[in-house]
């Protein structure tokens, strides 16, 4: 070693001479750069390296959140690309068949998650460079942000739920609009569609406890965490079929609207004295509440619903691995999900919650009273009552997207029907049959 050390140092003499000469061959500065040098210098002096991120929230309030990220992080500039959950696997699909730069940072929206958490393409954030902590996250989302593989993507803002009441409705028909008393009443799901019936009867049919099947099987589906499918086999018979059952008790009892869940129309029955519960996750009041029901400050209560709570939507953020930028975006993911500055910044300009475990130790850490809510501390109640009762959760899976279009099918014959007259193992013959001539590769048990 000591000789092949000793005959190389003439070389690096040699070099270092060449490198010399070559700068005496331009102008010399006083500090001893270069005039071109200097000039490349200036040119790099404060440029900053991009992450690219292809979401579909580009407003000013997501805007603020990155801005918060390169107060700490000047080295950085966020670049926001909007792209549609629906398009996305489509995407980077395109963009992995073309060579196209993929983003640095893709957002994998709960109904399309299973979908792209099978494309092997996701760096796993917790193998070095990048070291993510995935034991600070809430244990109930992490088989949700992990791939088959074993590859974990990323954290996300945790989505949770529980259920909104008009209060003048609740206050005429039940006879209070307290939450406690409300949760006493309403203790499971038969109990709800009884009182259902009643008000029927009281308002001679013109007042509904939802507005869509779909708000009702929004609670049922989250409620459950039975799989859909086992790996390429369906196990709609055990998964689905008692939600289907449910529905079309609902129907017959007539407790239900016929509304198209996020219509125009369902939209509008935020307003009105006709239709009394909804689900309410955490972004549900600002992003569904507020926006629907501009007028509406007082009018609504929160409270646990019967089945109790459940988890509702979710998007992780996950890093290809042919991005260019993957320890930028590792440090922004680290930043807004595992720390309490990104947690207080997520909390104050979006009113999400953080999948950071520690948060959840400060009891005051998540509180406000929403004048919507006459008062009512809604982020408190959540923080506190329903994300500790959140314990299983159903995974995701490749199918999912096709699997929850057939089942919107199925609730939209519910919903066609005279009076709920059904049968659900028609309905589940039927998806299965739809499903494997989507998917060959089904299998039905």
């Amino acid at each position: 070693m000591r000789k092949r050390l000793l005959k190389a140092i003439p070389l690096v003499i040699l070099t270092a001479m060449l490198g010399l000469a070559g700068c005496s061959s331009g102008s010399q500065n006083s500090d001893g750069t270069g005039a071109q040098g200097k000039q490349e210098a200036a040119s790099t002096a404060g440029k900053k390296t991009d992450i690219n991120i292809w979401l579909w929230d580009k407003t000013d309030s997501r805007a603020k959140m990155y801005e918060e990220f390169t107060k700490l992080h000047p080295e950085y500039n966020v670049v926001m690309t909007a792209v549609e959950s629906k398009d996305m696997a489509q995407k980077l699909q395109t963009a992995l068949a073309s060579g196209a730069d993929l983003p640095d940072i893709a957002w994998l929206e709960q109904t399309y998650r299973g979908k792209l958490l099978s494309l092997n393409i996701w760096e796993d954030l917790t193998k070095a460079p990048y070291n993510l902590d995935k034991s600070q996250v809430l244990d109930y989302l992490i088989p949700l942000e992990t791939t088959e593989s074993g590859v974990y993507v990323g954290p996300e803002a945790p989505s949770v739920a529980g259920m909104a009441y008009k209060r003048s409705l609740t206050k005429q028909y039940f006879g209070t609009d307290d939450r406690a008393e409300l949760e006493k009443i309403f203790t499971d799901w038969d109990t709800f569609i009884q009182k259902g019936m009643e008000v029927k009867q009281k308002s001679n049919g013109k007042v509904f406890m939802f507005a869509s099947l779909g708000d009702a099987y929004a609670f049922l589906k989250g409620q459950t965490s039975t799989p859909f499918i086992q790996g390429t086999t369906l196990n709609l018979k055990q998964g689905v079929s008692p939600l289907l059952d449910k529905l079309i008790q609902m129907k017959k009892a007539g407790i239900v609207d016929v509304l198209d869940t996020n219509s125009p129309a369902a939209n509008a029955s935020y307003t009105d004295e006709t239709h009394i519960f909804y689900p309410c996750a955490n972004w549900s009041v600002d992003f569904t509440i507020k926006a629907n029901d501009k007028d509406g400050k007082g009018r609504w209560g929160f409270m646990i619903p019967p089945g109790g709570p459940f988890p509702l939507g979710g998007t992780v953020q996950a890093v290809p691995q042919k991005a260019k930028n993957k320890v930028g975006a590792a440090e922004l993911i680290k930043f807004l999900f595992l720390s309490e500055k990104g947690s207080e910044v997520a909390r104050d300009y979006k009113g999400n919650f953080s999948p950071f475990k520690p948060i959840y130790e400060k009891p005051d850490f998540y509180s406000k009273k929403e004048e919507y809510f006459a008062g009512q501390d809604v982020q408190k109640a959540i923080a506190q009552e329903v994300f500790p009762k959140i314990k299983s959760v159903r995974l995701p899976s490749k199918y999912d997207q096709d699997i929850d279009d057939s089942i919107n099918v199925a609730m939209k014959t519910i919903n066609a029907s005279k009076d709920g007259n059904i049968d659900s193992a028609q309905l589940v013959k039927k998806m299965e049959e739809d499903l494997k001539n989507k998917q060959p590769d089904l299998k039905v048990q």
